[in-house]
């Protein structure tokens, strides 16, 4: 994932990872998103995936129109067409560059409202941290629904979590590795 010199970072340009999913339930705070400038350094692979997920799969839930018009309005570049088909897989949709210096994220908007935010590395422990706390901060709890390991897929961890948020339910999925990617948030809107 290439970074474009000219793309403002998105992640640290709105707000803290916590106040990113919180927007899941506050439209206006995205709305002011855009405009707002973070003083706090960067955070870690997994704050700034967690804070991704908040400002686009989140907030924009089961909307792949909105989620497209906001990176767009961000300067975030779309990626070139074989990265794009090997994180689509197969699957209709978009995928956007969201790296940043040192932090490589994509978002990948499915055309059925399913969304993702991919990062090439971090720790796995920190991602799921990183993502309960921005939960309990933002007092969205969220339910384990379940985990598994894919003995098959390198080592790959799966853990879902369920949120209700305005009454409408959504899935989380988190998957991490030990190799690149780390990690992977993956929302499914009910």
């Amino acid at each position: 994932m290439n970074r474009n010199s000219n793309m403002r970072p998105i992640t640290r340009q709105l707000f803290s990872a916590a106040a990113l999913l919180a927007m899941a339930a506050s439209p206006a705070l995205a709305q002011q998103g855009g405009q707002q400038q973070v003083t706090q350094p960067p955070g870690s692979g997994a704050e700034e995936l967690v804070g991704l997920f908040g400002a686009t799969c989140l907030h924009f839930a089961g909307n792949p129109t909105a989620v497209r018009g906001f990176m767009t309005q961000q300067g975030v570049p779309v990626m070139p067409e074989k990265a794009r088909a090997a994180f689509l897989a197969g699957r209709a949709g978009q995928v956007f560059d969201a790296s940043e210096p040192g932090v490589n994220l994509a978002v990948v908007s499915l055309d059925d409202g399913g969304c993702e935010a991919v990062v090439e590395k971090a720790d796995p422990n920190e991602v799921l941290s990183a993502l309960q706390k921005a939960a309990t901060d933002a007092k969205t709890p969220l339910t384990r629904l379940g985990e598994q390991a894919d003995p098959g897929a390198g080592g790959v961890h799966h853990a879902a979590f369920g949120l209700t948020e305005a009454g409408r339910q959504m899935h989380i999925l988190v998957s991490t590795a030990a190799a690149p990617p780390q990690a992977v948030l993956t929302l499914a809107p009910k």
